[in-house]
C-alpha cells in the first residue's frame, strides 16, 4: 500500500479481527405479487428438507374474439418463462407440474407460510432439459382432457363473461416440482407463462391463437409462493422463535423464502478500537467463506444488504422510519443535520464467484465509528439489493463456516504534532 510521506502517518499495521455469527428467524415475509413463482424441492444438512409451492391466478384476453362454435383445436402449448433452476446437477430433465386450485386467490397479502388447497393430481406435467441454460423460455405441447374441455369452455364463452365469473370457473394453478428430482424453480409470471390454444375456425388455412396466462401485457395475475420445511435433524431444527439469535454450530446460513438470515456480531471490533489512539484506517474488509454451494447449476445469492441491528435482532430504523444499513465507502456515513446514520444507498456484501467468498469494504464505516460519528452495530445479512427483495425470488442459499468471518484491517498511526 502506497502512503503519502507528507500525511503524518507512520507505517501500516495489519490485523484480522474474527467476528461471531448466529442465525435469526425473521417475521414471516410477504411474497405476494413479487414477480416470481418459486416452487420445487431442496434438501441438505443445514436447512433440512425444503419445499416451495407457487400459486397464481390466470388472465384471459377480453379484447380478442373467442373461437367460433365449430372451431377445431389444433394444439395447446404451455410456456414457462424460467429464471432460475437450482439443483446439484442438471444432467437429466426436470419436471414442472400444474394443479388446479380448489379455492380462489383472494385480494389479501399472502406470506411465505400461507398456502391454498389444490387438486393432488396435476392437470399438466412437463419435463425439460436445463443442462445448458437455466434462464430461458421453455414450452411443452399438452393434449389431455383438461385442455380439450377448457377449449370447449372458451368456445362457449359462458364462463368468460367477466373476470369474476372466470375466477369462479378456474381459480388458477399451483406450481410444484418432483421431490425425487431435488430441483427448485423460479418462473416469471406474465404473458410468457401460460397456455396458448392454437385453433382454426371454419375456412381458416392457418391457426389462430387464444392465450390464457399468468399475465397479459404489463398486467401480471395475482400470485405468491409458499415455503415449507422439515428441519428434523437439521442444523436449524431449534431455530423456532422470531427475532432470537441462535447458535446452531460451526456453520451459519440463509435461504430464500425461509425467513432465516445471519446476524454478524461486531463486539470484537469495539474491543479492538478501544485499544487504539491516533490511527487512520486505510482499508477495512469484511470477508467470509467459502460458501458450501457454488456451482453453475446452484449459485448462492450474489449480494446481501448489511442491515443494522442490536440485541432486538430486528432491523433498526432512523427517527424518520427509514431502515438503517451500511453505506458504501464513497457515500456519507451520517446525516450532518440530524446526526443519525445515513440511509441512502446500501453497501452490498457481494459473492466473489472465483474465490467463492463474500466480502465488502467497510473502511468509511469503521472510520466513522472510530471517530464517534456512528455507533457500532451488529449486522443482519439480508439477500438482495436496493429495490429488489431477492429473499423471496428463489430457494438459493448461502451456508458457510462461521469461523471464517473476519475483518481484515489495515491502519496507520498518526503523528501528534
Amino acid at each position: 500500500m502506497d502512503l503519502d510521506p507528507n500525511n503524518n502517518q507512520i507505517g501500516v499495521s495489519y490485523i484480522e479481527i474474527p467476528l461471531s455469527a448466529k442465525v435469526v428467524r425473521l417475521d414471516t415475509v410477504p411474497s405476494t405479487n413479487n414477480g416470481h413463482l418459486v416452487f420445487g424441492h431442496d434438501s441438505g444438512d443445514f436447512f433440512g428438507e425444503s419445499e416451495a409451492i407457487a400459486y397464481s391466478r390466470l388472465i384471459y384476453n377480453r379484447d380478442i374474439n373467442f373461437p367460433n362454435a365449430n372451431a377445431v383445436l389444433d394444439s395447446v402449448r404451455f410456456n414457462f418463462n424460467v429464471r432460475f433452476v437450482l439443483a446439484d446437477n442438471l444432467s437429466s430433465p426436470r419436471t414442472i407440474r400444474m394443479h388446479q386450485l380448489k379455492e380462489q386467490i383472494r385480494d389479501i397479502t399472502y406470506y411465505t407460510n400461507d398456502g391454498l388447497k389444490f387438486e393432488e393430481e396435476p392437470v399438466i406435467t412437463a419435463s425439460f432439459n436445463f443442462q445448458n441454460r437455466q434462464d430461458t423460455l421453455v414450452s411443452a405441447k399438452v393434449d389431455n382432457e383438461f385442455v380439450r374441455n377448457l377449449f370447449d369452455e372458451i368456445k362457449s364463452g359462458k364462463n368468460f363473461t367477466d373476470i369474476f365469473t372466470f375466477r369462479e370457473f378456474l381459480p388458477g394453478f399451483a406450481f410444484t416440482g418432483d421431490k425425487n428430482e431435488q430441483t427448485a424453480f423460479t418462473v416469471r409470471p406474465g404473458s410468457n407463462t401460460g397456455m396458448v390454444f392454437f385453433y382454426r375456425n371454419e375456412g381458416d388455412t392457418v391457426s389462430r391463437t387464444y392465450p390464457i396466462a399468468t399475465g397479459l401485457n404489463f398486467n401480471v395475475a395475482r400470485h405468491f409462493s409458499q415455503y415449507k420445511a422439515n428441519t428434523t435433524g437439521a442444523a436449524v431444527e431449534n431455530v423456532t422463535q422470531a427475532h432470537v439469535a441462535y447458535d446452531v454450530g460451526d456453520k451459519v446460513g440463509m435461504k430464500g423464502l425461509s425467513n432465516l438470515v445471519v446476524k454478524i456480531e461486531t463486539e470484537a471490533l469495539s474491543r479492538f478500537l478501544d485499544t487504539l489512539q491516533n490511527v487512520t484506517f486505510n482499508r477495512v474488509i469484511l470477508e467470509m467463506g467459502p460458501l458450501q454451494k457454488n456451482r453453475p447449476t446452484h449459485r448462492p445469492f450474489d449480494t446481501s444488504i448489511m442491515y443494522f441491528t442490536n440485541e432486538t435482532n430486528r432491523i433498526l430504523r432512523r427517527s424518520d422510519g427509514r431502515q438503517l444499513f451500511v453505506q458504501p465507502d464513497n457515500r456519507p456515513q451520517f446525516d450532518p443535520e440530524t446526526g443519525e446514520p445515513a440511509s441512502e444507498t446500501p453497501s452490498l456484501l457481494f459473492h466473489d464467484r472465483e474465490e467463492n467468498i463474500m466480502l465488502q469494504s467497510l473502511t468509511a464505516h469503521v472510520n466513522a465509528i472510530y471517530r464517534g460519528r456512528l455507533q457500532r452495530r451488529d449486522f443482519l445479512l439480508y439477500p438482495g439489493q436496493a429495490g429488489a427483495d431477492d429473499f423471496t425470488f428463489s430457494m438459493k442459499e448461502n451456508v458457510w463456516d462461521k469461523n471464517t468471518i473476519k475483518l481484515k484491517i489495515f491502519y496507520s498511526r498518526t503523528r501528534v504534532l
